[in-house]
C-alpha cells in the first residue's frame, strides 16, 4: 500500500466513522482480534497435530503418526520462534525512585487519578519527546513491561506543570480515557506497528511464509486503526486537561510545538554547525541548554513560530491532529510560551539533574566524536578544494575537477552555486553517478521533477543506489501530487526490495 493509497484509504474511513461511529468502532475491533486470533489459531494447529500424530502412534499406526508428529513439532517450534518476537527495551538513562522520587511521585499520581497499567521503569534521554512504550515479553502474545521515556530537552523546556500535561497525555491512552476497548485498540496499535519492523527483517522461508500474512494484516490495520487514533490524541488531551486543568494542557501544547521547533531548526543545528570550524564541539548541549532557551525565549521567535504552527492543517501524515485544533476542542486560546523560572527537571530531577546532564551530555559525545570529526576533515578538504580553484571560472574546469568543485560547493552548503555546475557535470559522458545524485537530491527538494533525469542518469552508472533513486523518485511524485507515476515507481521500489 503506498502513502497515497493510504491516505485516500484513510480519507474514506473516517466518513464511514463520521456516519456511523459505533460500527466502525466494532470494525476495528474485529480488525485488532483477526491479527491475535491468525496468530494463535496456527499455533493451536500445529499444537493439536502433536496431539494428532501421538494419537495415531498410540492407535497402531507408528509411521504416520510420527511422521505427523515430528512435523508438527517443528512447524510449532518456527510458529513458537515466529511469534515470539523480541523488541528492544528504549534505550537512555534509568532512574529509580530513590534517584528522582518527586518524577515518580507524580506518576503516583497520575495513577490514583485515572487507573492504568503500572510503569515499571523511567528512562530519560535527549529527544524532544515523552512516550510511554509497550514491550512484550511473550511477543504477538503480550505481558507488556511499561516504560515512560522522557526526554531532559523537554523537560528542561517545560515548567513542572506543562511536564505534568504531556505526562498525563500519555498515560492517557494506556488508562481509562479511551473506554477499555479503545485502550485496547491504542496498545495493540503501538505494538503492531513496532512488531511491523520486526517481522519486516526476517527473511528465512518459513518465516516468509509466516510473515506474509503479517505483512498484508499491518497496512490495512494501521488505516483503519488510524482514525481512531486521532480521536483518542483528543480524548488523552481531554484526560490531561481533567489532571492539570484545561489552561495548562493548552500552554504545554503550545509550548512543545514551539520550543520543539527551536531544538530542530536553532539548538541542533547550531551546534553541528560548530563541527565546519572546530574539530571538538565547543559546549556540551544538555548542560547549556536551559540558558540557550532563555536566550531563545527574549526574542520575538516563539512568537512567531506559535503563530506559524497555528496556520498548520491536519494532514494524514500523523495521527496527532494540528495545534490549533487541539487547542480548540479545549476550548483554550493561544499563549506565547516563555521559559519558567524553574523547570521541570530542576523540580522533578532536584539532586539528580546534574549526574543525569552529565551521562546525557557524555554518552551524547561518545556517540557524536566520530562524525564530529568526519564532518570538521570533510569541511576542510572542502575548503581546500574551493581554495586551490579561487579564481578560475569552474565552467572551464575539468570533468574531474569539476566533479571535485561542485560537491566542495555542496558540502560547504553553497547549494545555489553547486546545482548548475553538478547538472553540467551529471550529464557529461563520463559524470559520476555521485555528481548525478546530488544534482537530482538537490532538485527534489525543490519540487522539481528534472530530479528524475539525474536519478536515471545515476543508476545507470552505479547498481547499487538504484533502491535509493528510485524510492526518492517515487517520494517526489508524491510530493508534487502525481499520484499515478508516484504509484508506479513505489512499485518499483518495493520489486527492488523484495529481490
Amino acid at each position: 500500500m503506498t502513502e497515497t493509497d493510504f491516505r485516500h484509504l484513510v480519507a474514506r474511513l473516517e466518513r464511514e466513522c463520521d456516519i456511523a461511529p459505533e460500527r466502525y468502532r466494532f470494525r476495528v475491533k474485529a480488525l485488532a482480534t483477526l491479527g491475535y486470533a491468525y496468530a494463535v489459531g496456527m499455533l493451536a494447529l500445529c499444537v493439536a497435530g502433536v496431539i494428532g500424530g501421538i494419537a495415531l502412534v498410540l492407535a497402531h499406526q507408528p509411521f504416520i503418526g510420527g511422521k505427523l508428529a515430528l512435523f508438527s513439532i517443528v512447524s510449532t517450534a518456527l510458529v513458537v520462534r515466529g511469534l515470539w518476537v523480541r523488541l528492544d527495551p528504549p534505550k537512555g538513562r534509568r532512574i529509580g525512585r530513590d534517584e528522582a522520587p518527586h518524577l515518580w511521585r507524580l506518576i503516583d499520581k497520575l495513577r490514583a487519578k485515572q487507573p492504568g497499567p503500572q510503569i515499571h521503569e523511567i528512562i530519560v534521554d535527549d529527544e524532544f519527546n515523552a512516550s510511554i512504550v509497550q514491550t512484550p515479553r511473550l511477543g504477538v502474545l503480550g505481558w507488556y513491561r511499561n516504560t515512560l521515556t522522557v526526554g531532559l530537552p523537554l523537560m528542561q523546556a517545560l515548567s513542572p506543570k506543562e511536564f505534568a500535561a504531556v505526562v498525563a497525555h500519555e498515560y492517557g491512552h494506556l488508562s481509562g480515557a479511551h473506554g477499555k476497548s479503545g485502550a485496547w485498540i491504542y496498545r495493540t496499535r503501538l505494538v503492531w506497528m513496532r512488531l511491523a519492523t520486526a517481522f519486516s527483517e526476517e527473511d528465512g522461508w518459513f518465516d516468509k511464509l509466516f510473515t506474509r500474512f503479517f505483512r498484508w494484516y499491518f497496512p490495512w490495520f494501521n488505516a483503519y486503526s488510524f482514525v481512531l487514533a486521532r480521536q483518542q490524541e483528543y480524548e488523552a488531551d481531554r484526560a490531561a486537561a481533567h489532571f492539570v486543568g484545561r489552561s495548562t494542557m493548552g500552554a504545554a501544547l503550545v509550548a512543545a510545538s514551539v520550543k520543539g521547533r527551536f531544538m530542530s531548526e536553532t539548538f541542533w543545528p547550531g551546534l553541528y554547525a560548530q563541527a565546519d570550524h572546530q574539530p571538538r564541539p565547543g559546549f556540551l548541549p544538555h548542560a547549556s541548554l536551559r540558558m540557550a532557551l532563555r536566550v531563545a525565549g527574549d526574542s520575538a521567535d516563539f512568537k512567531t513560530w506559535m503563530w506559524e504552527a497555528l496556520a498548520k492543517r491536519t494532514t494524514y501524515d500523523d495521527t496527532h491532529p494540528c495545534l490549533r485544533d487541539r487547542l480548540e476542542a479545549l476550548r483554550v486560546k493561544p499563549v506565547v510560551p516563555a521559559q519558567p523560572a524553574h523547570s521541570a527537571a530542576q523540580v522533578l530531577l532536584r539532586d539528580a539533574l546534574g549526574s543525569i546532564t552529565a551521562d546525557l551530555d557524555a554518552a551524547w559525545l561518545r556517540r557524536t566524536e566520530a562524525d564530529w570529526r568526519e564532518r570538521h576533515n570533510k569541511v576542510q578538504a572542502a575548503q581546500m578544494v574551493i581554495d586551490r580553484f579561487a579564481g578560475s571560472d569552474p565552467r572551464t574546469l575539468k570533468l574531474e575537477d569539476k566533479n571535485r568543485f561542485a560537491l566542495a560547493m555542496l558540502t560547504l552548503d553553497r547549494k545555489d552555486e553547486a546545482l548548475p555546475l553538478l547538472r553540467d557535470a551529471a550529464e557529461q559522458a563520463g559524470g559520476s553517478a555521485e555528481t548525478a545524485m546530488a544534482a537530482g537530491r538537490l532538485l527534489a527538494e525543490a519540487g522539481d521533477d528534472a530530479a528524475v533525469k539525474y536519478f536515471n542518469l545515476a543508476m545507470d552508472r552505479d547498481g547499487d543506489i538504484i533502491a535509493e533513486a528510485t524510492w526518492r523518485v517515487a517520494h517526489l511524485y508524491e510530493q508534487i501530487g502525481n499520484e499515478a507515476l508516484a504509484k508506479e515507481w513505489h512499485e518499483r521500489y518495493e520489486r527492488i526490495m523484495a529481490d
